[in-house]
């Protein structure tokens, strides 16, 4: 047998033992993301339900500020919380 036959010989052997190992890798590594996807969405749904529950209890809305820009030194902070005040003693 040559050296080039037990070179290709060699390097089959090592795809073979490759493919052994890297396809349960394969099937571990989608079953992990799976997992982790299904705990993601448990969190997301108990966290949900737990915020309108406690909405509910309280009776009253929320009320969010979105204000892009109002740190750009333009006034916008003013604006903002003149906003909020007017809300708080409303």
């Amino acid at each position: 047998m040559s050296a080039h036959d037990q070179l290709v010989l060699c390097l089959c052997e090592l795809t073979r033992l490759l493919w052994k190992l890297l396809l349960p890798l394969v099937i571990l590594c989608v079953l992990l993301v799976a997992v982790l996807v299904l705990l993601v969405l448990a969190v997301r749904l108990w966290l949900q339900s737990s915020r309108n529950a406690r909405r509910a209890r309280e009776g009253r809305p929320t009320v969010a500020f979105f204000h892009p820009y109002c740190n750009a030194g333009g006034g916008g902070e003013r604006v903002l919380w003149c906003a909020i005040r007017a809300l708080q003693n409303r």
